[in-house]
């Protein structure tokens, strides 16, 4: 502004004033307006100038950014789904990794006990039914177990099965014999593999529960990108000073 002001002024004395040469070095300015009124526009320019000082023009303007431009979606994505809260992690959303981070570290813990639990469960079972029932519990499967768990012996479970008409599910091998001496053997036998069944159901349901949680990170990490994406800043040029911004998210 203060160039402005010179040039105003030195273009006005150009129109208001004229140079001849009258002799040697000496120079006679002759004046086409009055010098009044070349002093009315030079007062004018300077407090013009004061008052841009004082009183700055403020420019408002929006400039798009983008906040998520350091990493891709798909690829926030795919880090959401291999660990939930990396991908909350990778667009600046810590809070939110930090819950994700402490689901998941939940899920973890719960699938290595209750699989421990179950692997327990099921040598104390085999255990018992070799010691009361003479079990072979070599090569066995859970569906032998449940049988073994549901009849007293051998010929009981054969002698259902005919019934039904399916002969080719008896146990015929020296090896597939069992015996229960009392029924509260069994019923303790069955108690014991329920338990082990049990544990097994609960892994089911956390791996379940950990699918869900990625789900959830997923489009969590989704949201999070887009939010971050396109936010709206607004910059104030304030005169001569230094521009300030104002970054609003929505």
């Amino acid at each position: 502004m203060r160039i402005v002001g010179h040039s105003l002024l030195i273009f006005s004395v150009q129109l208001g004033l004229g140079v001849s040469d009258l002799s040697g070095s000496e120079r006679v300015i002759e004046s086409r307006i009055p010098i009044g009124f070349l002093q009315e526009v030079s007062n004018s320019v300077r407090v013009q100038h004061q008052s841009e000082l004082l009183n700055p023009p403020v420019a408002g303007r929006f400039v798009p950014q983008n906040g998520a431009a350091r990493i891709s979606k798909r690829k926030a994505i795919f880090m959401s789904m291999l660990l939930p809260g990396l991908g909350e992690r990778s667009v600046g959303s810590y809070r939110s990794a930090k819950l994700f981070y402490s689901s998941e570290s939940s899920l973890w813990f719960s699938l290595f006990i209750f699989q421990k639990r179950k692997e327990w469960k099921r040598e104390d079972y085999q255990t018992y039914a070799a010691a009361r029932a003479g079990v072979n519990n070599e090569g066995k499967n859970d569906q032998f177990y449940s049988d073994v768990s549901n009849f007293s012996d051998v010929d009981e479970f054969n002698a259902a099965i005919r019934r039904s008409r399916e002969p080719e599910s008896v146990y015929n091998g020296a090896d597939e014999r069992w015996s229960w001496g009392t029924e509260e053997e069994r019923l303790k036998f069955k108690s014991l593999k329920l338990e082990s069944d049990n544990a097994g159901q609960n892994i089911k349901r956390i791996i379940g529960a950990m699918l869900v949680n990625r789900i959830f990170s997923v489009m969590n990490t989704i949201y999070r990108y887009n939010k971050l994406e396109s936010p709206a800043t607004l910059s104030l040029d304030i005169g001569n000073f230094t521009e300030l911004s104002l970054t609003a998210k929505f």
